[in-house]
């Protein structure tokens, strides 16, 4: 694959929809960052060029030395701070709005800190994250993603009875209707812990009523009523 093909592929997904920070992807040589450029373009729905750039990936023998578990890959580094900036960004706006993605940006650094064997410290700003949010009740992603990270951590270390009730904790500040009520209601019933982790986790993807409450849409035809 030629410079100016690859540079193509880094160029369509920088400037997206969803841009990928380019230190994520920039680096040829790093086949990392190949291997993210393959998954993302298929994820596009470009199946062809995903294809080709994940053909140069298939026979790479990853380098043990460079273990995440010893410190962070340049992909990795490259995802904190983009999400870094991203949350001192969405912090710094003093405006109230329940958005989704204030919460989300918080929660994709806990996962990556996490993948990076620094799960500690991603359990650790999840709970602070708690702690700091402990006085905005109702509606709020930072405290709803906060604390389903720290429920799938008690389930990943085999506690589904302390990750439900983590869970059910967290499902206080996400916006919920009628039939959310429901199935959280079913959830907390289930008997067995891991089917109640699982119930929880189901409702976890369901978005039952959007974050925030849009403005009615006024079609303005510019007649005027004499």
């Amino acid at each position: 694959m030629d410079q100016q093909e690859w540079m193509g592929y880094v160029s369509r997904l920088a400037n997206g929809e969803y841009p990928v920070p380019v230190g994520m992807i920039q680096d040829y040589n790093d086949w990392r960052c190949r291997s993210i450029v393959g998954r993302a373009l298929y994820w596009m729905g470009d199946t062809e060029s995903a294809m080709r750039v994940l053909s140069t990936v298939v026979n790479v023998e990853p380098n043990m030395d460079d273990d995440p578990e010893y410190g962070l890959a340049k992909s990795e580094e490259a995802a904190l701070t983009y999400l870094k900036e991203a949350y001192d960004l969405s912090r710094a706006y003093k405006h109230s709005f329940h958005s989704c993605a204030r919460g989300d940006m918080f929660y994709r650094r806990l996962m990556v800190l996490s993948e990076a064997g620094k799960t500690q410290q991603a359990v650790d700003e999840a709970k602070a994250m708690v702690e700091a949010e402990k006085d905005n009740n109702g509606v709020n992603p930072y405290k709803y993603f906060a604390l389903k990270f720290l429920a799938e951590d008690a389930h990943n270390a085999g506690d589904d009875a302390k990750a439900s009730e983590i869970y059910a904790e967290a499902f206080k500040y996400y916006p919920q209707n009628d039939i959310a009520e429901r199935d959280l209601a079913k959830a907390a019933a289930e008997e067995d812990a891991a089917k109640r982790y699982k119930a929880y986790e189901f409702c976890s993807t369901v978005q039952y009523k959007p974050w925030e409450k849009q403005r009615p849409i006024v079609l303005r035809r510019g007649i005027d009523d004499k």
